[in-house]
């Protein structure tokens, strides 16, 4: 009766977002566990290297994949359904072995590139949990795509639980740290397991050049996207170090303060991912479900993001270090991002499969943020540096939403509640003109 009510109450978008949270939770546990157990800094920097590694290697194919699959599949015909199923299997499995492969057999020229070290401890063993747990990340999405919320749900806990276990109880027990990534590796080949069960039950064993062409034409564009994105945030951090003469000192102020609202990208990130397959099969009602659940955010991140901003004066130095007192001012100026993150142009140009001109704004807005550093920080220092960041976000977010609008004949009010959005934007910027002492 229990998990009846559970399943009537959970949506698509609230299990995915859970979900994140989850993932989120379990990796900042893992971090806890590991920093009080008897492992050295070293070793537990061999960890963090290592999942760094894994990300760079997928990060972007993997997210631009995904995205494009949940675009794609619900204008499909059942059978073409199935076949995209097995062939989504089959690439994101090919893809890993490739990458399992560079680390495997060329562990000193990835690790030299990636991280400038010419040896990780267990990298074999983390290239074999890349091999079965990049594709294992299809599973959730299969879920999302087959309308099965409270599958994602316990699928989300039992996969961030395993996760958590196998890297952080063997250092708690004082077990050597091997056994982690041998537990690791472990949880990576079930979570393979199941996703191939799946494939076996609902997917169709045939391969189509034309589904695949269609899929990957999609995603290559959200790949450069992607890849655009993460070299637009290595900006700032670029220019601390040509503004200020590479000071390690400037560069940690800057560092704790470039953070945005915690969690706010999984929860914005969940609800993009969550909405695609809606706004797919029908924009106009998929249109209504992105509003109401973009709303239900805006209710929970802008107060949050408010009170932070209006007592980070207080708290900051608490958290951190009396130090680190001049990152205040620019955590405020990041929080600004907030309603930025909370506008959805992209997701709904991804579901209309319009993606090719995509890498553009990203480019557009790396070029802003470049200038704009180029002449603020002269005058404001490194605030300028902070506010270039979400002034450049900001307008490659606007460029979206008029592109949307002329190209699509889909105006910003169709999928956004502007009542509520600029109320809260209005108070935000208040609060910040409050803390900034305007």
């Amino acid at each position: 009766m229990i998990p009846e009510r559970l399943s009537s109450a959970l949506t698509n978008v609230r299990a995915l977002q859970i979900f994140q949270l989850l993932r989120q939770g379990g990796l900042i546990l893992v971090a806890v566990l590991l920093a009080k157990s008897t492992l050295s800094p070293a070793e537990v920097g061999t960890y963090e290297m290592l999942l760094y590694v894994g990300y760079l290697l997928t990060f972007f194919w993997v997210a631009g994949a995904l995205q494009a699959l949940l675009s794609y599949y619900p204008t499909l015909e059942a059978a073409d359904q199935a076949a995209i199923v097995f062939q989504a299997f089959l690439v994101f499995t090919g893809m890993s072995l490739a990458c399992g492969a560079l680390l495997w057999f060329f562990p000193e020229f990835i690790l030299q590139l990636l991280v400038q070290r010419s040896s990780l401890a267990f990298a074999g063993l983390f290239a074999l949990f890349l091999v079965t747990n990049i594709p294992a990340s299809l599973q959730e999405y299969f879920y999302l795509l087959q309308d099965r919320p409270l599958a994602i749900l316990v699928y989300g806990l039992a996969s961030a639980t395993a996760q958590l276990l196998a890297v952080g109880l063997p250092p708690v027990l004082g077990m050597d740290f091997r056994w982690s990534f041998v537990a690791l590796a472990g949880v990576g080949i079930a979570k393979g397991l199941i996703l191939v069960r799946f494939v076996l039950v609902y997917g169709r064993w045939s391969w189509s050049v034309g589904l695949l062409r269609a899929w990957w034409l999609l995603a290559a564009p959200l790949m450069a996207y992607t890849l655009l994105g993460v070299a637009n945030q290595s900006v700032g951090p670029w220019m601390v170090g040509y503004f200020f003469d590479g000071s390690a000192a400037e560069f940690a102020i800057y560092r704790y303060g470039a953070r945005e609202l915690p969690l706010l990208a999984a929860l914005t990130g969940a609800v993009a991912s969550g909405v695609i397959p809606f706004l797919a099969r029908d924009l106009k009602a998929g249109s209504e479900h992105l509003k109401k659940e973009a709303r239900q955010l805006y209710h929970l991140l802008f107060p949050v993001s408010i009170v932070l901003l209006l007592t980070s004066r207080w708290w900051f130095v608490w958290v951190f270090a009396a130090t680190y007192a001049p990152s205040i001012v620019l955590f405020n100026t990041f929080l600004l991002l907030t309603p930025v993150h909370l506008i959805f142009a992209r997701t709904v140009l991804v579901a209309r499969q319009d993606t090719r001109w995509v890498p553009l704004f990203a480019l557009g807005s790396m070029a802003l943020n470049i200038i704009f550093c180029l002449l603020m920080t002269p005058v404001l220092g490194m605030p300028g540096i902070a506010l270039s960041g979400v002034l450049a976000f900001g307008l490659e977010k606007a460029g979206l939403v008029i592109y949307l609008w002329r190209w699509h004949g889909v105006p910003w009010s169709v999928y956004t509640d502007l009542r509520w959005w600029w109320g809260y934007t209005l108070l935000l910027l208040i609060a910040f003109a409050v803390a900034s002492g305007f």
